[in-house]
């Protein structure tokens, strides 16, 4: 049996835990302590990290920009499908970054903070996604009501005109656009996003150049493989790079590659992969292509939503019960993966997991297995034979899985019927006063029999 990663993990601890008393801490905060106090399952984030990350990444293309003397700027976005929780949102724009929204409800949300003053006005806003009759009309009012700097991203010709129609002719419209990558040679994944190169060209000819009233200043991309340091991935970026200069040269108020998301986070520990050279790669990548092409070199755009707020969050379960297994024993969960870790069983996804108490005794490895019937509801779920290292004792345990902030509740749903009908787990906000001692708040309470009983019509 292959030896998982996560058993060196719980050797080298990263720099935010220690252990005292054989006990697992974090930031201060007693993980078994607060466990034994709000009950399991558990979610908490501390808003503190995502202030952290965005600093930490602003700091990243600072040095990279002034090492490479790149004569472009760099601006932050957060891609609020990640979590579009009001506590993470508020906590995000205070670090002075625009936010990417993706459907007509995001609209609605933007509002909102706009009418409790969190978004200071001329917050950059970028609209991407299927843009349906609602989102359409979500954006010009947004346009209209000229409080946010409004940056639609046009994914397809008719999209252009409808804002036209709907907005006044005073109205200086800003927009960006799309390539679909399906039309790159170095591109081998399917995409519904987006104009084809010589669209965006045409486009351009026909319908924007000429017309006082539109100014296209940004060309935006994402690749589904995310910034890694595989080739793929910069053969990709040399494409839509060379792309932005050819478009330049036709188009001069062109000023701004958007290059999306996909800036990795940590989904296992043991990874080493060092963020800042993987910013300096891509810095230097798109100077010297622009250097090539007798091009000004961008200002840079980023997305980051996983990158900003996973590892924010974690998600605590007590363990019910050891059960023998053939090849290896499980260990059976309060909760579920499907439930409360949704991405571990739809796509995957790895995180680093931790016992939180009895680190005195010697480890044995573990499956982990959710309450569900659903024979897909364990961890971890993938192909090779990798399992968890845990406490070799029948006391009571409590164990950890960090970064679990994103997605979670896009894909499970929150306060509504889940798998099984498994309950939502109880979710606290900590965060730091002015005085950076630390604060506790109940977001929302475990989900009550009663209140599934009511949203199944059992109960009025």
């Amino acid at each position: 049996m292959k030896e998982h990663l996560l058993i060196q993990e719980v050797i080298d601890l990263p720099e935010d835990f220690h252990i005292k008393d054989f006990k697992l801490f974090y930031r201060d905060i007693d993980l078994l302590r607060l466990s034994k106090k709000n009950g399991t399952p558990l979610r908490f984030t501390f808003l503190p990290d995502i202030e952290e990350k965005i600093k930490e990444m602003k700091l990243y293309f600072k040095a990279a920009m002034e090492k490479t003397d790149y004569q472009g700027t760099y601006t932050y976005y957060y891609c609020t499908k990640s979590s579009h929780f009001k506590h993470v949102l508020e906590k995000a724009i205070q670090s002075h970054i625009g936010i990417e929204i993706s459907s007509a409800y995001d609209i609605d949300l933007i509002k909102s903070l706009i009418e409790d003053v969190s978004i200071k006005q001329g917050t950059k806003i970028i609209c991407n996604g299927y843009k349906t009759t609602e989102y359409l009309k979500g954006i010009s009012s947004l346009i209209q009501q000229d409080y946010c700097s409004v940056i639609p991203i046009i994914d397809s010709k008719s999209e252009l005109f409808h804002y036209l129609e709907n907005i006044s002719t005073r109205t200086c419209l800003t927009i960006g656009m799309r390539i679909n990558l399906t039309f790159l040679k170095s591109y081998n994944q399917k995409s519904r996003f987006g104009l084809s190169p010589e669209d965006i060209i045409n486009h351009y000819h026909h319908d924007i150049k000429t017309n006082n009233q539109v100014s296209l200043t940004t060309l935006h991309f994402f690749n589904e493989k995310g910034l890694d340091t595989g080739h793929e991935y910069w053969d990709v970026l040399e494409e839509v790079v060379r792309f932005y200069c050819r478009l330049k040269r036709v188009n001069p108020q062109l000023s701004t590659l958007d290059i999306g998301g996909g800036m990795p986070f940590r989904s296992s520990l043991s990874e080493t992969l060092d963020l800042s050279l993987l910013v300096l790669h891509l810095v230097s990548t798109i100077k010297k292509i622009c250097a090539d092409e007798c091009v000004q070199e961008p200002d840079i755009m980023t997305e980051f939503g996983k990158y900003t707020v996973a590892e924010a969050t974690a998600t605590i379960f007590k363990i019910n019960e050891k059960k023998p297994g053939n090849p290896i024993d499980w260990a059976i969960i309060d909760g579920s993966f499907i439930t409360h870790l949704p991405d571990t069983w739809a796509i995957q996804q790895q995180y680093p997991v931790f016992a939180i108490n009895n680190l005195k005794e010697n480890n044995k490895p573990y499956l982990l297995g959710g309450l569900t019937c659903d024979s897909a509801d364990y961890y971890p779920n993938i192909r090779r034979n990798e399992y968890i290292m845990l406490p070799d004792t029948d006391h009571e345990q409590y164990i950890i899985f960090l970064h679990t902030c994103a997605y979670q509740e896009a894909l499970s749903g929150f306060g509504g019927v889940n798998h099984c009908l498994i309950p939502s787990p109880k979710h606290i906000i900590i965060d730091r006063d002015d005085h950076n001692h630390l604060q506790y708040t109940v977001f929302s309470e475990k989900q009550t029999s009663d209140h599934l009983l009511k949203i199944l019509g059992y109960r009025k």
